[in-house]
């Protein structure tokens, strides 16, 4: 069992009620991350990071110094340097560092982990996932950093395939390689980004990439849907089919007739990643179910999405739908449901089905990728 012994609230004047609800449970409050640090050495164990990504490098370093543990929220880090200088970090402390990754602690995804990694699906051939989700203009208002490309003279990135609907790229990284603990390492990226919001970023992708592993993965996302859906995941094999919408059970179809479900068991994953670590620690679970050095891959791919984009393309005005939605606006692509549902079942990338407002990119070769400079 945990608890929380101490949180940092930067501006208690502005938060009262958490203030008092803390100081009711005999939480200590700091005003700054570096004196609760100080303060909590030999006190507190793991350090909980749910951040502004463009900070998770500088804190998580500083907490691995410290002698602390750390889970930071996903995705680790906006860059491959700022993950390897992260893992260096957690190397030299001696400590760990899980990542707020949930569907790695998701009973279902594990479950079908460990038929992949049984041969129970055969070799894999194709892993696929798409998402349609719907964000206001209010979600750009939210804080600094939403929507951009760079704050603060740091890399956000913040998009589609690296924030929201991380989870289901680096799934498909997960289910893409047949070892248990790995993901699947990108040989060569091809990405389109788009942005049908005005912003720096990205609201709206697709990309594919071939693994080590022999094979391929297809992720098709936009926040700029007209109604929000689960998003969903295929993972082709020669042996069988597994479907999974996020919240349900997973759908095996085995190419000799046979079907099998994985029943979901109903519990909150994002509980999970705190019930594993603290297992973790106390040595009753023998691994962290997402470590640090097990979504190397996901950021190298991101980063060769951007190399491979070149750019994050404004969709023309003719082709969105702006129309005010609960005190905010809301941004819809025309057609954009239809064009996913196609791309995903065809395995082609936008520009590939003719989609008007889509442009052509080429891959990206990712070989001894170490440094991300991309500029817009």
């Amino acid at each position: 069992m945990g608890k929380i012994s101490a949180v940092v609230i930067r501006s208690p004047e502005r938060h009262p009620e958490d203030v008092a609800y803390f100081k009711d449970r005999g939480v200590a409050i700091y005003n700054s991350y570096e004196a609760m640090l100080e303060a909590e050495k030999g006190r507190t164990e793991i350090v909980a990071l749910p951040t502004a990504l463009y900070q998770h490098r500088e804190m998580t370093v500083k907490a691995l110094e410290s002698g602390f543990n750390v889970v930071v929220e996903k995705p680790p880090a906006a860059t491959i340097q700022d993950l390897n200088a992260m893992i260096e970090a957690e190397r030299k402390s001696k400590r760990f560092c899980a990542v707020g990754f949930q569907s790695q602690s998701k009973n279902t995804v594990r479950k079908l982990k460990e038929y992949i990694c049984e041969g129970k699906l055969g070799e894999i051939r194709e892993v696929l996932a798409k998402g349609k989700w719907k964000r206001l203009d209010s979600y750009y208002e939210r804080n600094a950093w939403a929507g951009k490309f760079i704050y603060d003279g740091q890399y956000v990135l913040d998009g589609t395939i690296n924030n929201p609907l991380a989870h289901y790229l680096m799934n498909s990284l997960y289910f893409a390689s047949q070892e248990q603990q790995k993901a699947a390492n990108p040989l060569r990226v091809r990405a389109e980004l788009y942005k049908g919001h005005k912003i720096e970023g990205e609201d709206t992708s697709c990309l594919t990439a071939d693994v080590d592993s022999g094979a391929r993965i297809f992720f098709f996302a936009t926040l700029c849907s007209p109604k929000e859906t689960s998003p969903e995941q295929r993972v082709i094999g020669t042996k069988g089919v597994a479907e999974w919408t996020v919240g349900g059970d997973v759908h095996i179809k085995y190419v000799d007739g046979r079907s099998e479900v994985i029943k979901d068991d109903g519990v909150d994953e994002r509980v999970e990643v705190f019930r594993n670590t603290a297992r973790y620690l106390r040595g009753i679970d023998k691994e962290i179910n997402c470590p640090l050095q097990m979504t190397k891959p996901f950021v190298i791919t991101v980063n060769a999405a951007y190399e491979s984009a070149k750019l994050t393309k404004q969709i023309p005005d003719r082709f969105l739908i702006r129309e005010k939605e609960r005190e905010s606006i809301s941004t819809t692509i025309k057609g954009i449901e239809e064009i996913i549902d196609r791309a995903f079942e065809t395995h082609r990338l936008y520009s590939d089905l003719g989609v008007e407002w889509a442009y052509k990119t080429q891959y990206f070769p990712v070989r001894n990728y170490d440094h991300f400079n991309w500029r817009i």
